[in-house]
């Protein structure tokens, strides 16, 4: 497990043993205000910063070190692997307001989502993870349709098409 705070600092636990963390960092500016574990990559976590801080960092939790930092230039409220592809999500407070879309390991940015006149305070994916909900301080939800649905397995028959191919 994992958790940070405003007293800037990222701890990491075993859900064994909560007396004491395995590991303890500082090398955020300011709150912790987000933390995300990859499903992707065994042991990836990655931390956003506050207002002060204004970065993504990137965890190697089996070496127990920090491996990258992304200035983003705002505060970093939320982050969210996608799904069914190798990127990133973050929502922004001050200044931006907005939401971005990264392609992992590059953090190289493939779209910026405005909107929102207020900080985005909350991220969620649908089930299927195609599509985001924010929620921000100016008292909106806003939906977007953001990633393609999973692959599906090339299994088409050469005689016949599936039903699913049939219109």
């Amino acid at each position: 497990m994992a958790s940070g705070g405003n007293d800037n600092k990222l701890l990491l636990w075993c859900a064994r043993s909560s007396s004491q963390p395995l590991a303890k960092f500082n090398q955020h500016q300011a709150a912790v205000k987000a933390i995300a574990w990859s499903p992707h990559k065994q042991g990836l976590l990655v931390t956003g910063g506050g207002t002060q801080d204004r970065t993504i960092k990137f965890w190697n939790t089996i070496k127990l070190k920090n491996t990258k930092s992304i200035e983003t230039g705002s505060q970093v409220c939320n982050l969210l692997f996608a799904k069914n592809e190798n990127e990133l999500v973050s929502t922004h407070g001050y200044s931006q307001n907005q939401i971005n879309v990264w392609r992992l390991p590059s953090m190289k940015k493939l779209a910026t989502l405005t909107g929102h006149s207020y900080r985005v305070l909350y991220l969620a994916a649908s089930p299927d993870g195609q599509t985001l909900v924010t929620g921000a301080g100016d008292e909106t939800l806003r939906f977007w349709n953001v990633f393609p649905p999973k692959k599906q397995r090339q299994t088409a028959s050469i005689v016949m098409p599936s039903f699913t191919d049939m219109r």
